[in-house]
C-alpha cells in the first residue's frame, strides 16, 4: 500500500469532497473506472472518518490513490510526527514527513509497501478490503531521539473494477520503545485472523527458472518421481531443488513455499 507521508495543505478551504471533483484533470497513468455514485461513497467514508479522528488520540488520513492527494489527514496524525498545524502552512511535501523517518527503516517501508499492493491486488475484489497491513519503525521525535510508531493502513474504497481507490492510515506511538529497532511488519485478514506470510523481493527473484519450474509442479500435486520423468532429471535432482527452494524462500514446507509463490506472482 502506498505510504501516506503528504503533509500537503490547500491555499484556500476547499471540502475533501470538492478536492476530488477539483482534482478529476490531474494526470495519472493509472486506469481508474467509476460508476457516478463515488461522490456519495466518499462523503459517506469521509463523515465516519471525520467522527472517528475526533474520537481517537490515533493520528487518521485517508488517502486518494486517484489523485496522489491526503483527502483528510488529523491534526494529531500530523502531531505525532512533530509538526504543529497553523492556517499558513501550504503545500507540504512527502518529503518533510519522510525526513522524520529513520533512512534504514525507509527504504524497507517502501520494499513491504510494494510487496503488500501486489499481494492485495493478487486476491480477488470482493476480499481485498478484508485485509490490513501493520508496519512498526521509527520516526525521529522532537528531543532528536527515535521512538517507535505503529502504523495500520487498509483499502477503504475500490473503483468499478477493483481498482484501490481510498485507503486508511492509523498511526499511534507504539507502547514498545525499550527495543527501538528495525521495522516489523505483516498483513492479516481480519475476517479470519489468517496471517499473511510474504517473501521479500531479493528472496524470490533468487529462485532459479528450473526451480520455479519444479515449485510450479509441485503446486499441481506432482509426486518427485512424476516431476524427475517429466523434466528428465534424476528425483535425487528433484529433492536437491525442493530444499534449496525452502531455503531461498525461508520456509519449513512445500505448502507455504507454493503459498509464497502464488502470492509472489511466480506460479
Amino acid at each position: 500500500m502506498k505510504r501516506n507521508t503528504d503533509l500537503s495543505l490547500q491555499r484556500q478551504p476547499v471540502t475533501d469532497v470538492d478536492r476530488l471533483k477539483d482534482a478529476s484533470g490531474v494526470c495519472t497513468d493509472k486506469p481508474f473506472h467509476f460508476d457516478g455514485s463515488e461522490q456519495e461513497i466518499l462523503e459517506k467514508q469521509l463523515a465516519m472518518i471525520r467522527t472517528m479522528a475526533q474520537l481517537s488520540s490515533s493520528g487518521v488520513t485517508v488517502y486518494d490513490m486517484q489523485n496522489n492527494i491526503h483527502i483528510f489527514t488529523s491534526k494529531q496524525f500530523y502531531r505525532i510526527y512533530g509538526y504543529e498545524i497553523g492556517a499558513q502552512q501550504i503545500n507540504i511535501k512527502n518529503e518533510i514527513y519522510d525526513s522524520k523517518i529513520h533512512p534504514d527503516d525507509l527504504e524497507e517501508l517502501k520494499k513491504n509497501g510494494s510487496n503488500a499492493m501486489n499481494f492485495i491486488m493478487s486476491v480477488p475484489p470482493e476480499t481485498r478490503k478484508h485485509y490490513k497491513m501493520v508496519s512498526e519503525y521509527r520516526i525521529r521525535a522532537d528531543n532528536e531521539k527515535y521512538v517507535q510508531v505503529i502504523e495500520q493502513q487498509q483499502i477503504l474504497e475500490q473503483d468499478a473494477l477493483g481498482n484501490i481507490w481510498l485507503s486508511l492510515g492509523v498511526i499511534d506511538i507504539s507502547p514498545n520503545q525499550t527495543d527501538v529497532q528495525g521495522v516489523k511488519y505483516q498483513i492479516n485478514n481480519f475476517h479470519t485472523g489468517e496471517l499473511i506470510q510474504l517473501a521479500e523481493t531479493g528472496e524470490t527473484s533468487g529462485l532459479t527458472e528450473r526451480e520455479k519450474e519444479v515449485l510450479k509442479m509441485i503446486s499441481a500435486g506432482k509426486l518427485s518421481k512424476e516431476i524427475g520423468w517429466s523434466l528428465q532429471i534424476s528425483v535425487h535432482t528433484v529433492n536437491t531443488h525442493r530444499q534449496r527452494i525452502l531455503g531461498k524462500l525461508r520456509v519449513d514446507n512445500s505448502i507455504e513455499a507454493v503459498n509464497i509463490a502464488k502470492r509472489n506472482g511466480l506460479i
